[in-house]
This record gives C-alpha cells, sequence and structure tokens, in this order.
C-alpha cells in the first residue's frame, strides 16, 4: 500500500482535508500540550499536506494529543485535527509503531484505576518512572509535594472500584473488536 493512499484513507476515515488548513498556527498557539510535542497540530497538518506520512505515525504529536479540542475552536475552517490524529495513532498502532514510554504510561495508569477507581498521582508517577526506566525523574519535587500535602502519601479507593473494572473490561473488548475491524 503506497504511503499517500494510506495518508488519503486516513484522512478520509477522520473526515479530515489537509487543504482546509491554511497554516495560520491558532491550533498550535492554543493547544495545552504544544509545548511537549515535536510536530504541534499546525505541524501534523502540513506534514499531511505534504504526504510525510513517516513523520506524522513517528511523532510525539499522535501519542500526546489530549482530544481536548482547543485547536478545533481556534480553527477558522474547524479543521477536526484531533479526529485525524486519532486515526494516525491507530495506523502507528497497527504497523507496531508505538512510543515505549505511552505503552508504559498507558499501562500503569489503568493499573492505578483498576486497583483503586481513580488515579493516585504518588503510584502513578513512581510506578510510570520505574517501567519508564527513568527511576530518579521526580525525586527532587517529591519532598516539596509531600510537605504541602499536594500529594496524598495512601491511596483513597473509591467506592464501588468493581463497577470500574467492569467499564474497563467492557473498553478493552470494544477496543479489540475495534482493532479486528480495522485490520
Amino acid at each position: 500500500m503506497n504511503e499517500n493512499h494510506t495518508l488519503e484513507h486516513l484522512m478520509k476515515k477522520a473526515d479530515v482535508r489537509s487543504y482546509d488548513c491554511y497554516q495560520c498556527g491558532k491550533c498550535s498557539g492554543g493547544c495545552p500540550m504544544a509545548e511537549g510535542m515535536d510536530l504541534g497540530p499546525r505541524g501534523i497538518m502540513r506534514s499531511a499536506q505534504i504526504g510525510a506520512l513517516d513523520s506524522i505515525l513517528n511523532s510525539s504529536t499522535i501519542w500526546l494529543c489530549s482530544g481536548c479540542y482547543a485547536c478545533v475552536d481556534r480553527c477558522p475552517h474547524d479543521v477536526n485535527v484531533p479526529a485525524f490524529i486519532e486515526e494516525a495513532r491507530y495506523e502507528a498502532m497497527r504497523r507496531g509503531i508505538v512510543r515505549r514510554d505511552s505503552e508504559v504510561l498507558n499501562r500503569t495508569f489503568l493499573a492505578n484505576i483498576r486497583a483503586f477507581g481513580r488515579s493516585h498521582e504518588m503510584l502513578l508517577a513512581a510506578f510510570y518512572n520505574i517501567f519508564a526506566l527513568k527511576p530518579t525523574q521526580d525525586l527532587t519535587s517529591l519532598p516539596h509535594m509531600i510537605s504541602k500535602k499536594l500529594i496524598p502519601i495512601k491511596p483513597d479507593p473509591i467506592r464501588g472500584v468493581g463497577d470500574v473494572q467492569a467499564i474497563i473490561a467492557r473498553a478493552e473488548r470494544l477496543d479489540k473488536l475495534v482493532k479486528e475491524v480495522r485490520e
């Protein structure tokens, strides 16, 4: 399958036309995640315009986009960049292109939610740092956060953790079905 055919396929699935973007930059200017991204929303659209699917699929941008739609709200042409990014994520996963740190964070976060029904930041950060092979990443800020009671030391599970676990199990089954249909 040639690269442009796949890119056109992703654009069609997302109902996005790259030529609707005229590179004004409002999307990237309003993106809360842009600082950590290598391409940003504007760069993703520019890469789509020039047919650079590989740079899109290998970018940090597709993994860092939170899908908040701030970019769409600011766009004078309502270009739905998050919808395209979501399709690019699926394509990257289908091709086996998954950033290790994103996969580690996802697994760690879900384990945390399964165990407590909500995220416990200290455990999330600790396990993420260990499994992402960055064990000392947040150590300097930890004493301040504990002393100011910004994060609780002990997890506080919600009532109905079993209900949350059931929701996650259903979502995983649906996700598996979606992946099978996409393949």
